[in-house]
């Protein structure tokens, strides 16, 4: 269900905003639901490594985990490549407002979270949580452009790789970029 829903949106977003070139990012921050993060947290973006229509961003954050058996902070990392989807052309770094205010990418990466899993052991006898749970990511991106800032939407599904109660398939982040 999610998937037929999913590609649906991929391809009618296809012809809402459209180029090859897009606006680089230096940096920016965001909040994270579920996904890699196993509740929410706050991140911190980079992105590096551009080409004409590709670049990679890496991704950490800082959140917790409060459940009635477990407590602990929680940190979350992603390595993702994403890729420009629209067929338009433009000039990379000079975005034109008043043509193309969203840009499209795919992204595909891998991501983790960590918990502090020996933190209730004390209380609650032995923990079986893992202490590094690693996923795939694979997904959307969304860019909308402003005079100055950048808003990004990311929509991301995160099969882990290792079972964990605390996991979550799908994620959700939105954040503020600059150039």
């Amino acid at each position: 269900m999610f998937l037929r829903y999913f590609s649906i949106f991929f391809f009618c977003f296809q012809y809402a905003a459209a180029q090859p070139f897009y606006t680089r990012i230096r940096g920016g921050f965001g909040v994270d639901l579920y996904g890699i993060t196993p509740r929410g947290a706050i991140t911190a973006e980079a992105a590096f490594g551009y080409s004409n229509r590709s670049f990679w961003n890496v991704q950490a954050g800082l959140g917790a985990v409060s459940r009635a058996n477990f407590r602990s902070p929680a940190l979350s990392a992603a390595l993702t490549h994403c890729v420009i989807l629209n067929p338009y052309k433009r000039n990379p770094c000079f975005p034109q407002l008043r043509h193309y205010l969203i840009e499209t990418y795919f992204e595909g990466g891998l991501g983790c979270f960590m918990v502090d899993r020996y933190d209730n052991g004390i209380y609650l006898g032995t923990n079986r949580q893992r202490l590094l749970t690693p996923s795939g990511i694979i997904g959307f991106r969304f860019n909308m452009l402003t005079g100055k800032w950048i808003y990004i939407l990311r929509l991301r599904y995160t099969p882990h790789l290792l079972p964990n109660d605390l996991a979550s398939y799908v994620g959700v982040g939105v954040g503020i970029g600059w150039r």
